[in-house]
C-alpha cells in the first residue's frame, strides 16, 4: 500500500530533526553566556588604550565590537556539547571567516555563477546573428546577471544593511527581468525578426511593478527591511515565470483550447515556433528543457528552507543554494541560444529565405522543374550552420512554388 504523501512529509520532518541539531534564529545573541563575554572583549580590546583591530579588517569596515561578536560567536559555539542546539548570532550562523570576508564559500559560488553568466554573454555574441532582435535581449538579461552576483559576492562578504539591500534589489531584477523575456519571448512580443506592438507595454507594466517596490522598500529606513513581503514579492515574480515555460512546454504535446469573446475575437496559445503546428510536426528536442530545468530550480530552492547549521562552519544551505544554481544557469543558457536560433529559423523558413524548412523532393527542383541525373539537391542548412558562416542563405524566390513538409505524420501542402 502506497504512503499517504502527507504521512510520508512528516516522516521526513522527524527524520531531519533528528539528524540536525535544531537551530533557533537568534538565539545565540540573547544568551547571558554570550553577553558576557561581549561585555569583556569589549572592556579588554575595545578600550582606546589598546591596540586597534588589524589593519585588514578595518580596511573592510570591521570595527571592534564586530570583532568581538565574531570571537564571542564562535568561543560560545566552540563549547557547545556534543548534540546540544546550534544557535545563531544575529540571524547569522558563526561562520569562519577567510581574512575579512565573512562566508568565504558562498562568496566562491557567487562568483562561480558570475563567471557562468560571462560565458553566456559570450556564447550569446559569438553563436547568434546581430540581427537576431532576441540577441540583444540575452545579452542584457546576462548583464543583469551579472550585476546581482557580483553585490551577492560583496553581500555575503561584508554583511552591512547597504550590501543587504543592493543584494536584494539585485536578485529583484533578476527575476523581473527573467519574468519580462519569458513574456516576450512566449507570447512573441518579441521575436528574431519582428517586434509587437504590445512590446512596450508590457515592458512598462514590469517596470513600474520593480519600482513600486523599490520605493515600498526604500521607506524603511536603513536597517530595517521587510523580508516577509519582498520575499512574497519574488516568489510571485517567479511562480508565474515557472508557469509559463511549464506551459510553454507542454504546449508541443497538449493542445490548448481557444478563448473566444465574441463574433471576431479569439484568444489562444501562440506557437512555439510559427508558423509550424506543433501537433503535426516532430517536437524539438529542447521542448521539454525549460519543464526540467523548473523542477529543478524549484527542489534546489528547497535548500533555502531546509536550513541548518553550517558544516565545518563554511557549507550551509544558503551557499549550497548558490551551489546550485551554477548547473541550472548554464542549462538555462544553452536553452535560451537554442531556443533564439530555432525560432529565427523557424521564421526565416516562413518568409521564404531557406532556413527551417525541410529538404525539398529529390524528383524535382525549385518551382517543379525535374532535376537532372547529376543535379545536386538542395538541402536546407541548420541555423547553426548560418551562424557559423558555412551557409549562406538562400536568396527569396520571386515564385517559390508549394513547399512540401515532411513529417511523420503529415505531408500536406503549405
Amino acid at each position: 500500500m502506497p504512503i499517504p504523501f502527507s504521512r510520508l512529509a512528516i516522516a521526513l520532518g522527524i527524520a531531519s530533526l533528528l539528524l540536525i541539531p535544531l537551530a533557533y534564529a537568534s538565539s545565540g545573541d540573547r544568551n547571558p553566556t554570550f553577553q558576557h563575554c561581549l561585555r569583556g572583549c569589549a572592556h579588554t580590546y575595545c578600550d582606546p588604550s589598546q591596540p586597534p583591530i588589524p589593519f585588514y579588517l578595518r580596511l573592510f569596515g570591521w570595527t571592534c565590537s564586530e570583532n568581538c561578536a565574531y570571537q564571542c560567536s564562535h568561543s560560545f559555539t566552540n563549547n557547545i556539547r556534543p548534540g546540544s542546539r546550534y544557535h545563531q548570532f544575529y540571524g547569522k550562523w558563526a561562520f569562519y571567516r577567510l581574512g575579512p570576508f565573512q562566508e568565504p564559500f558562498s562568496i566562491i559560488m557567487s562568483l562561480g555563477n558570475l563567471w557562468v553568466n560571462l560565458q553566456g554573454i559570450s556564447s550569446v555574441r559569438r553563436r547568434m546573428r546581430s540581427e537576431n532582435k532576441l540577441r540583444k535581449w540575452l545579452v542584457a538579461l546576462g548583464f543583469v546577471q551579472v550585476n546581482t552576483w557580483i553585490w551577492s559576492a560583496v553581500f555575503h562578504a561584508r554583511d552591512k544593511p547597504w550590501t543587504e539591500r543592493l543584494d536584494y534589489f539585485s536578485a529583484t531584477l533578476t527575476i523581473a527581468f527573467t519574468l519580462l523575456y519569458s513574456i516576450v519571448r512566449i507570447l512573441h512580443f518579441q521575436t528574431p525578426l519582428y517586434t509587437s506592438r504590445f512590446l512596450l507595454p508590457a515592458c512598462t507594466a514590469v517596470a513600474l511593478l520593480v519600482l513600486g517596490h523599490f520605493t515600498y522598500i526604500l521607506s524603511f529606513p536603513l536597517g530595517q527591511f521587510p523580508y516577509g513581503y519582498h520575499t512574497m514579492f519574488n516568489l510571485c515574480l517567479g511562480l508565474i515565470h515557472n508557469a509559463l515555460w511549464v506551459v510553454w512546454s507542454f504546449s508541443f504535446r497538449f493542445p490548448y483550447p481557444t478563448l473566444r469573446l465574441g463574433r471576431f475575437l479569439s484568444l489562444s496559445f501562440p506557437h512555439p515556433y510559427p508558423p509550424h503546428n506543433p501537433y503535426e510536426n516532430p517536437a524539438p528536442k529542447e521542448s521539454s528543457t525549460p519543464a526540467v530545468l523548473v523542477g529543478l530550480t524549484t527542489l534546489a530552492m528547497s535548500l533555502e528552507l531546509w536550513d541548518f547549521a553550517p558544516l565545518f562552519r563554511v557549507i550551509d544551505a544558503h551557499s549550497l543554494w548558490h551551489t546550485a544554481t551554477i548547473p541550472l544557469t548554464m542549462g538555462w543558457w544553452h536553452f535560451l541560444m537554442t531556443d533564439a536560433l530555432e525560432l529565427e529559423g523557424s521564421l526565416m523558413g516562413q518568409n521564404g529565405m531557406g532556413v527551417g524548412l525541410p529538404e525539398e523532393s529529390s524528383g524535382s527542383g525549385r518551382g517543379g522543374r525535374p532535376l537532372g541525373k547529376d543535379a545536386e539537391v538542395p538541402t536546407t542548412p541548420t541555423f547553426q550552420q548560418l551562424a557559423s558562416g558555412r551557409a549562406r542563405l538562400a536568396s527569396p524566390s520571386p515564385s517559390p512554388g508549394t513547399r512540401m513538409r515532411i513529417s511523420p505524420k503529415s505531408s500536406k501542402p503549405e
